[in-house]
């Protein structure tokens, strides 16, 4: 049995995406035969909670490391909680044989440097799953400035990592763009994207509890779930909001998540944005009612961002089969998925009346609503549901 061992900051039991990816893959891998364990840290992604050293959860061996617990919303907290993860995993690497390969993710950013050097010191392969391009996304959304010794350091360790890995796997085709311009080489890059499981989802919005409960029952409900970040466009959001307020009176537009960002919704709230609600995260049931009752769904990526990072939310909205409003550049993967698959519209920043014209179209037009929704079910069963991508990286690292 092939023995492959996993690591990431954050596992499960956290919900937000990387974890809640790298589990299911986890998940998948052990179903298919192979032999799982994951090193990540003591804390949870909102560090509200202690995890135990070690469990066995669906069949994955789970190894929890000691890791500082400063605020994420501090760089410098942030920055002290990476290198202490980052130094614990190397020992603990020191000390582990018992796998035969290694995936690990590119969040955050030091890990697969550390993978690069147990690859030196045991001759261990590792696979690097690249979820965000470092150091270039923390330069787009100004965490570190392009000539800075924080930028060349995290750039020429993460050459190191590229360079040694089996195999880089990226989310879509835009990001196997940004490494072919950075030099690698076009075989030494894999496409496989994100996924979403098959929901059971119930439509009927008068008996869904999120919905009822802040009277949303009989509106036109256009949905923005997970992280409200620094590298999505939430000002095209609000604009489009501010706009809607008196051209479609019955379009409220749902935010379920946290981040950055949100301290600007709740700016627009007070300044007289009523149509925006927000809400904490959702998980499980609640989470599926988010899903079951959204008519529409956002997703968003900043001007720059493009081939950075690819927003997995939309893999859920795909699941759902609902419409999807991308605010984001052509050129990058969801967006030209929206856009020639016909599964909603495509906008650039600030595209507002683009948008607030397709919102009217669609909500007054069931026939081409109907042919949205198909044809979102349709591409998602066809290229997206949760087995048919896992099984690319069972194949591809068994």
């Amino acid at each position: 049995m092939k023995k492959i061992l996993i690591l990431s900051e954050f596992f499960y039991p956290d919900k937000s995406s990387t974890p809640k990816v790298l589990t299911e893959l986890a998940e998948d891998f052990v179903k298919n035969g192979l032999d799982v364990e994951v090193i990540c840290s003591n804390h949870s992604y909102k560090g509200n909670l202690k995890l135990s050293k070690k469990e066995i959860f669906n069949g994955i061996k789970i190894a929890r490391i000691n890791s500082s617990n400063f605020n994420r919303n501090s760089k410098i907290g942030r920055l002290i909680n990476y290198v202490s993860f980052t130094f614990n995993l190397f020992i603990k690497l020191l000390f582990s044989n018992r796998y035969d390969s290694i995936l690990v993710v590119s969040n955050p950013p030091l890990i697969p440097f550390i993978a690069y050097l147990n690859k030196l010191i045991k001759n261990k392969p590792y696979y690097y799953l690249v979820h965000d391009v470092y150091p270039d996304i923390a330069v787009e959304v100004g965490a570190i400035k392009k000539d800075s010794v924080p930028y060349k350091l995290m750039n020429k360790i993460n050459q190191l990592a590229i360079k040694n890995t089996e195999k880089l796997i990226v989310l879509g085709k835009d990001m196997k763009d940004i490494f072919l311009k950075k030099g690698v080489e076009e075989q030494g890059i894999k496409i496989i994207t994100n996924w979403s499981k098959k929901y059971k989802l119930s439509f009927e919005k008068a008996d869904n509890a999120f919905y009822k409960e802040r009277e949303l029952i009989s509106t036109l409900n256009i949905v923005y779930t997970g992280n409200i970040g620094r590298f999505h466009d939430i000002e095209t959001i609000i604009e489009i909001a501010k706009v809607s307020m008196e051209d479609l009176p019955n379009v409220r537009f749902i935010f379920v998540g946290d981040g950055f960002k949100r301290k600007d919704l709740e700016l627009a709230i007070k300044n007289g944005t009523s149509n925006i609600i927000i809400s904490d995260y959702q998980y499980d049931a609640s989470y599926l009612d988010v899903l079951s009752g959204a008519d529409l769904f956002i997703s968003t990526l900043s001007p720059r961002i493009k081939g950075l990072g690819v927003p997995s939310k939309t893999y859920s909205y795909l699941a759902a089969g609902k419409p999807i409003i991308a605010i984001m550049e052509q050129g990058t993967e969801i967006g030209d998925l929206v856009e020639s698959e016909n599964l909603g519209i495509r906008a650039d920043s600030m595209e507002v009346d683009k948008v607030i014209d397709f919102i009217k179209g669609i909500s007054s037009d069931k026939v081409k609503l109907e042919a949205m929704q198909n044809n979102v079910q349709k591409i998602f069963l066809d290229r997206y549901e949760r087995e048919k991508v896992t099984t690319e990286f069972y194949r591809l690292l068994k």
